[in-house]
């Protein structure tokens, strides 16, 4: 029974955001309108009590692509196209990549000729090619590898920006275990907007709102939690949401942070529709640098995993 609460709602959450448009790069669709509500979330944070910081906090309400994942067989997949797990479509002349003897697991690709044009005044987001995501999964390399955590090496992010006709869909080395090759999983992007967490390195180092301050506490108490309520769609569920994010503020799970100069890439959830289990309804996040996005550069992708 819970099992089918949870993929009503799912698809309830799908219909929601049914009405809110986005520019793409096929210009199929129309400028949304959820960029209108940053003006609301700034009220909502003035509300809170913390009408000193807005100038300074209105620059990091920042947009983000929720990827909301359907199951689909590799069959009815095309070539190219945005997907969570399954088999990559990689150029032939990439090799599948490994940490130590460790065979990674793909995690997703991302088209971004797929993906709503988010540009604002302060950031610029690449809007063309293929970015392609693997990480060591294997709980072995976890657990018993000492230089496993927080290591960049232990995933590979690839960016390829060539004909679609080109790639070839790619099976993974035989060394590869069923458990760590996950469920081929469609995506339906939403834009939404984001804010930091009352952990992170821009409210507690850049609004200077450190932990057990008064205004830090207005800010997760009050506004985080209004926001949150508002805009981030599945957070009151009494059911396991997944939040698939590209870019934007990610949502911790323990509360681990990146520094200065370091922005989310890509977040992914534990979901049935993938079968990825980070630790028990666990996080992983890709980290990547500003100025290595801004050059399409994602050797020092860094890899953070979570879990609950």
């Amino acid at each position: 029974m819970k099992r089918i609460q949870f993929f009503l709602l799912i698809f309830c959450l799908i219909l929601s955001g049914c009405g809110k448009r986005y520019t793409n790069n096929n210009g199929n669709e129309e400028v949304s309108s959820v960029m209108d509500a940053k003006s609301d979330i700034l009220s909502m944070f003035r509300e809170a009590g913390l009408e000193d910081y807005s100038e300074t906090f209105q620059r990091m309400i920042k947009p983000s692509i929720r990827l909301i994942t359907e199951r689909e067989s590799e069959k009815k997949s095309k070539v190219g196209q945005t997907k969570l797990g399954g088999q990559p479509d990689l150029p032939p002349n990439i090799e599948w990549p490994y940490w130590k003897q460790y065979p990674m697991s793909f995690i997703a690709q991302i088209n971004l000729q797929e993906m709503p044009i988010i540009q604002t005044d302060n950031d610029i987001y690449p809007t063309r090619g293929i970015i392609y995501f693997f990480y060591t999964a294997n709980p072995e390399a976890a657990y018993e590898e000492g230089d496993y955590d927080n290591n960049p090496e232990t995933s590979k992010v690839l960016f390829y920006d060539g004909e679609i006709k080109n790639l070839v869909r790619t099976r993974p080395p035989k060394e590869l275990s069923n458990e760590l090759q996950f469920f081929s999983a469609r995506v339906a992007p939403r834009l939404e907007w984001t804010v930091p967490d009352s952990e992170s390195f821009e409210v507690n180092e850049v609004l200077g709102l450190s932990w057990g301050d008064e205004d830090n506490e207005k800010y997760w108490k009050v506004f985080q939690e209004n926001f949150s309520n508002k805009y981030k769609e599945g957070h009151t569920s009494e059911f396991h949401v997944g939040m698939n994010r590209l870019f934007g503020h990610h949502d911790p799970v323990q509360g681990e942070h990146m520094g200065e100069g370091w922005r989310l890439l890509l977040q992914i959830d534990s979901e049935d529709s993938t079968n990825m289990d980070w630790d028990d309804t666990g996080r992983v996040y890709f980290w990547v640098k500003d100025i290595d996005l801004k050059k399409l550069r994602f050797d020092g992708v860094t890899t953070i995993r979570e879990g609950s």
